[in-house]
């Protein structure tokens, strides 16, 4: 195996446990929410991130009654508010 191969395989691979890590943090964070505050699940919306190993695909998890915002602040793309939950810095819930 040659290094351009080797050095590809090893950027794949921190990329894929970026993305399993972050989405992790994601579903956790809003799990304790819930709990913390009741309110039940409404599914997900997508969010990509570029991270330093390439592009991230999220699924950023929500809540029914749109209280939720994830502590990992993952800023909608400029022009659109881009999917529920996400409010003005004011509006979202003190960490």
């Amino acid at each position: 195996m040659d290094q351009d191969t080797l050095r590809f395989l090893l950027r794949e691979a921190v990329r894929e446990t970026v993305t399993e890590v972050l989405q992790t943090v994601l579903e956790l964070d809003r799990t304790a929410f819930l709990q913390a505050h009741g309110g039940r699940r409404n599914g997900y919306y997508p969010r990509r991130l570029e991270t330093t190993f390439g592009q991230v695909d999220l699924k950023v998890p929500r809540d029914r009654e749109g209280q939720y915002y994830p502590a990992l602040a993952l800023r909608p793309p400029p022009g659109g508010r881009g999917g529920g939950g996400h409010r003005p810095r004011s509006a979202r819930r003190p960490r």
